[in-house]
């Protein structure tokens, strides 16, 4: 890049200048160097720089990668695999109890001494100005026979302050109904966004921090903190009630409810008409709503009840699970659902959109299988390039076949014991997994989300089920080339090695398989995270456990005796068959 720049001085103002030119260069080459994008002159073998010497690095070549700070003394976090959840010194803030509150984790404070409000509040006016402005518009600043004050929820000993969270709203001075409300779901609710979607998450578990930030931001946000909803610190519930609220976690690829509702018929009514307190009253509590069209919290949150699931039916991974919402063990809450829709809907036309909703996600469920099976078919006839043996292990330090969901895929052919499952990958797989992937985590989801809100755009035109017909396309056309070149290999006795790169590189060294392989030799994840983990004992909530129990029993059904995953299940969980 030197030679580069001389070169091109030397044209512009003439070889008679170029010693002047040179002193210039030699006095500002640590500047340049610094902040200009830096490309190495060999990129290809670069042995790199670390990536902490300030250097601008153009696409991040020639830096070494460093890792997440080791002395950081970020801790770490309870469950099943949290020996090899990696964690960051931000997470602190979103998970409060375990990474800031405990004395030997909580961040060091210059500041000594015990205070009370009015000090907290003369000195934060200079230090976090906003910060008191929101409180001194709060309920809490306002509360009798005393304020709730900063040393009520951060403590008054500036050396062991706390970081609120959930549970400290949960006191029985404050808000204990909605705390309890709020921890009463099961999977796919706010009380399991954290501990199980998170530590016992594959995906999350096998990357590096840095990679999945945003996933524990936003996973860890509705569990553990009460303010991701009732913004800090005016607490307003006014602001909570409203449809934007739910916008930052829940829209994006895979859930995209904040899409679908914001383009359907009941989103359009809120735009339109929130600004018009006599159609939207943010100052009445839900409980007493009398709104022109709904919000996310109206229907999902009936009444100002803080259990997200109270009014759905079963939980069906975002909708790339499949289930008869209308079959008769789910009729009770189907007519419950419904009872939602009665303000405005007859319960006729509620239950027949529920219905097409339904209809919609068993037809997506069809072209899955259909894609599934040319992927899964690949793999056990060993064509399918690169096998999962020719890749870098697994989050499990094994070889298991990316699409392999233990509980109900267990052929020999994808790897693992009987209920190990491999984990939905979307690097490092063949492009078929990835085509799968995203036809089931990502279009079919938008079906079902689309149906679910109005939004018929998003469960058709807009990479809903004409995604899902592309994809399943490409795989057709992907799988018949690999077919087509495996036959011609073993025509002419050519016996193909997959590339390196499928095994190892600069990213996938960092992830848990190799790290297991490497320091657990002949272990895997599973052999090293024996206990019981969230989902194994708060799959289901006890209220669904008492009304599945019921439904089984007016219906005649006999529950099995083997549980799947062992004895720590109850009893709703069991294989069930038609008694005859």
């Amino acid at each position: 890049m030197h030679k580069f720049l001389r070169v091109t001085l030397a044209s512009v103002i003439g070889f008679g200048a170029m010693g002047v030119a040179a002193n210039l260069m030699t006095k500002e080459a640590k500047a340049v160097e610094i902040i200009t994008h830096w490309v190495p002159h060999e990129v290809y073998g670069q042995i790199g720089e670390p990536d902490n010497n300030g250097k601008v690095f153009f696409s991040g070549l020639g830096a070494k990668y460093m890792g997440y700070p080791k002395d950081s003394g970020a801790p770490p976090y309870p469950g099943k695999y949290s020996k090899f959840w990696k964690t960051l010194p931000a997470y602190r803030y979103y998970i409060p109890d375990y990474m800031y509150n405990r004395d030997e984790v909580r961040p060091s404070n210059p500041i000594k001494g015990t205070f009370q409000l009015e000090q907290c509040i003369a000195c934060h006016s200079v230090m976090t100005p906003g910060i008191v402005r929101d409180y001194k518009k709060s309920a809490h600043s306002r509360a009798e026979p005393s304020p709730t004050g900063c040393d009520t929820c951060h403590g008054n000993n500036h050396q062991k302050l706390t970081m609120p969270s959930s549970k400290a709203c949960g006191t029985s001075e404050c808000h204990e109904t909605q705390y309890s409300e709020q921890g009463q779901g099961g999977i796919g609710s706010h009380a399991s966004c954290s501990s199980f979607a998170q530590v016992e998450c594959a995906w999350s578990i096998e990357r590096p921090p840095g990679d999945t930030a945003g996933c524990t931001f936003c996973h860890t946000s509705p569990e553990e903190r009460c303010s991701t909803c009732h913004q800090r610190h005016q607490f307003d519930p006014k602001v909570a009630r409203k449809s934007e609220q739910c916008k930052t976690c829940h829209w994006g690829k895979d859930h995209r409810d904040w899409e679908a509702y914001d383009i359907g018929l009941h989103g359009t009514v809120y735009q339109v008409n929130k600004w018009d307190p006599k159609q939207f009253d943010w100052d009445k509590k839900l409980a007493d709503a009398d709104y022109v069209g709904p919000t996310c919290q109206y229907c999902h949150m009936r009444g100002g009840h803080h259990n997200v699931q109270r009014f759905s039916t079963v939980y069906a991974s975002m909708g790339m699970s499949m289930a008869d919402r209308g079959a008769p063990i789910w009729k009770e809450k189907r007519d419950r659902w419904a009872s939602v829709c009665d303000d405005c809907h007859s319960p006729r036309f509620a239950k027949e959109n529920l219905q097409a909703m339904d209809e919609s996600v068993k037809d997506a469920g069809l072209k899955y299988r259909e894609t599934f099976k040319i992927a899964a078919d690949l793999v056990k006839d060993g064509v399918a390039d690169p096998m999962p043996k020719d890749l870098c292990p697994d989050w499990s330090g094994q070889h298991i076949w990316s699409l392999k969901i233990g509980a109900y895929h267990d052929d020999p052919a994808f790897g693992g014991k009987a209920g190990e499952s491999g984990e939905f990958r979307m690097s490092n797989c063949t492009d078929i997994e990835r085509l799968c992937f995203e036809s089931v985590g990502y279009f079919q989801t938008y079906i079902y989300k689309g149906m679910a809100h109005g939004s018929w755009n998003d469960a058709t035109y807009s990479d809903g089920s004409f995604g899902m017909d592309r994809w399943l396309v490409n795989v057709k056309q992907d799988a018949s080339q690999a077919r087509r070149l495996a036959a011609l290999e073993k025509k002419v006795g050519i016996t193909w090695v997959p590339e390196s790169f499928w095994k190892t590189g600069e990213w996938l060294d960092q992830l848990t398989g190799p790290y297991i392989v490497k320091n657990h030799p002949g272990k895997t994840i599973f052999d090293l995270c024996p206990d019981p983990g969230w989902l194994d004992t708060h799959h289901a909530p006890a209220e669904e456990v008492e009304y599945i129990n019921r439904k089984i029993k007016e219906l005649g059904w006999a529950t099995g005796h083997d549980a799947h995953h062992g004895d720590t299940h109850d009893e709703a969980s069991r294989s069930m068959g038609k008694t005859h």
